[in-house]
């Protein structure tokens, strides 16, 4: 969208392209929401947000090393993510 129509689409809000995100997971669009999700991260490589949403998408598509690599990233951009935390410990294997 953003390469065949850059003047209809609007991808300098980093929450427009998340509130879209989530949209398709909540609607069971979880593939597609990945992919807006990774485009998201692409746009935004240094915000935490991108890589807490991406994470929670690959957690909802059982892909959970994916999930973990990306809460990390995010907690990485912003130690306060209590989120991204939480879910790390939720999903990693107890030892």
């Amino acid at each position: 969208m953003k390469n065949e129509n850059p003047d209809q689409y609007e991808f300098d809000n980093e929450f427009d392209l998340n509130r879209l995100g989530y949209a398709l997971l909540a609607t069971d669009k979880t593939s597609d929401a990945i992919k807006i999700f990774q485009l998201l991260v692409k746009e935004f490589p240094g915000k935490s947000n991108p890589y807490d949403s991406l994470g929670e998408a690959y957690y909802e598509n059982g892909q959970n090393e994916l999930a973990i690599k990306n809460y990390e990233k995010s907690l990485q951009l912003d130690k306060n993510n209590s989120h991204a935390e939480d879910m790390i410990k939720k999903i990693k294997p107890r030892k």
